[in-house]
């Protein structure tokens, strides 16, 4: 477990760290480089990714698979447990939120290139995928129920989210280019030259994910509401990973995969949650709350978690 921490937390950590202290010292415009994150480095990480993976055989299918199936799991349990604690309406939604969506991206992706190498990154890459979309479709009708908004209201907003979506298309474009048999990697020319600046690009991803991730944790932020974020918090980094391992064995997915996946269902709580509970005004102090300390625990429960799993 002490190897753990030292070669794949410790790494993270320093980079988180960088951005923490960069945000304390000087008001950075957080906003502008989450949207360099999400309209260029991470559609560019995407695309390169796609492309310079072997995707033979159903490892990635098999992920994406895994991915669904885990979030439809971890709503049934949540449900079952939040009931009976009298959680209904905001409450509800914000527990959801927080127990569904995990940061698979920020720190996920780079935590499985460190554990598990560029093999464990790719398959890492398309839980990230499937997670990325299913939180600006279920996410945003799960944050709104919660909240103001509903109705056709509810539709056009999860319409919209999902054709601004950049990774979609990153995707597409990845899935097109493979399905033509061509090879833009390998491609001399000026097709070469877009290619490599877009892998430029993309290799800028990993490191910008953490620095924000250390941002927005330096914002800092008033715990309310400290037994529900508890709950939350073990739901995240204790519940979720129990239950991926029981769904991995039962889909039939073993040794590398399961490894990823398992790791990637313990990690805290997605930042972008706060964003739709925000927006939706669906206790957004809760899903706040979750979100920096199941952040901060992550650090204890993924060294034993890894640890377990043998890294």
């Amino acid at each position: 477990m002490v190897s753990v921490l030292l070669n794949v937390l410790l790494p993270i950590a320093v980079v988180v760290a960088i951005g923490y202290a960069l945000r304390r010292a000087m008001p950075l415009d957080q906003g502008s480089l989450n949207r360099v994150m999400i309209y260029g480095l991470n559609p560019a990480l995407i695309f390169v990714s796609l492309l310079r993976a072997d995707l033979t055989g159903g490892g990635a299918l098999q992920m994406i698979v895994f991915s669904v199936s885990l979030m439809l799991l971890l709503g049934a349990v949540t449900l079952a447990l939040s009931w009976p604690l009298g959680l209904r309406g905001g409450d509800l939604s914000a527990m959801l939120l927080v127990s569904l969506f995990m940061n698979s991206g920020n720190y996920g992706l780079p935590a499985a290139r460190f554990a598990f190498g560029e093999a464990g990154f790719t398959q890492a890459l398309f839980y990230f995928i499937s997670q990325s979309i299913m939180s600006q479709t279920i996410g945003v009708a799960v944050a709104a129920a919660g909240g103001a908004a509903g109705g056709s209201g509810l539709l056009r907003a999860v319409i919209g989210r999902v054709l601004r979506m950049p990774q979609v298309y990153a995707v597409a474009a990845a899935l097109l280019i493979r399905a033509t048999g061509f090879d833009l990697p390998g491609a001399g020319g000026a097709l070469g030259g877009l290619f490599d600046g877009v892998a430029l690009l993309s290799e800028a991803a990993l490191p910008l994910m953490l620095v924000i991730l250390g941002m927005q944790l330096g914002t800092g932020v008033p715990i309310e509401q400290p037994g529900l974020v508890a709950f939350a918090t073990g739901m995240r980094l204790l519940v979720s990973p129990a239950l991926a391992y029981g769904l991995g064995l039962a889909l039939g997915i073993h040794g590398l995969s399961l490894a990823v996946g398992v790791m990637l269902a313990g990690m805290p709580t997605a930042v972008n949650t706060t964003i739709l509970a925000i927006e939706f005004d669906s206790r957004p102090t809760l899903v706040v709350g979750t979100v920096v300390v199941s952040s901060l625990a992550s650090l204890a429960t993924l060294t034993v978690l890894l640890g377990m799993l043998h890294v």
